[in-house]
């Protein structure tokens, strides 16, 4: 009996663990289903909303439209320093790209 109470409360804490770790990501995410950032006009502080963009990697967004110019297409952000194709395909739903004064044009 002793042996099940323990393999029950220790199912019990691994439950309650992994839904305490499973909250934030969701609510994260939750927080801009249907909503999207322009990844030209932005901040680094609104990058930093999209689910998995770090500061870092916010910043290096930033500094790579200054550098470069305006993101023409989505799929740019493979060259920011460190994306990688993994975390383009998860992040790319929440990014859209609406150019600046003329930025974008051919």
């Amino acid at each position: 009996m002793r042996d099940q109470l323990s393999y029950f409360t220790l199912a019990i804490g691994i439950l309650l663990l992994s839904i305490v770790l499973c909250v934030p990501m969701v609510t994260a995410e939750e927080k801009l289903m249907g909503k999207t950032v322009n990844i030209n006009t932005a901040t680094a502080e609104e990058l930093t909303q999209v689910p998995m963009i770090t500061p870092e990697l916010a910043q290096a967004i930033v500094t790579y439209r200054e550098d470069v110019g305006a993101f023409q297409l989505i799929e740019e952000l493979i060259l920011v320093e460190g994306f990688d194709q993994k975390l383009f395909l998860r992040v790319q739903p929440f990014f859209l790209i609406e150019c600046v004064s003329g930025e974008c044009t051919d």
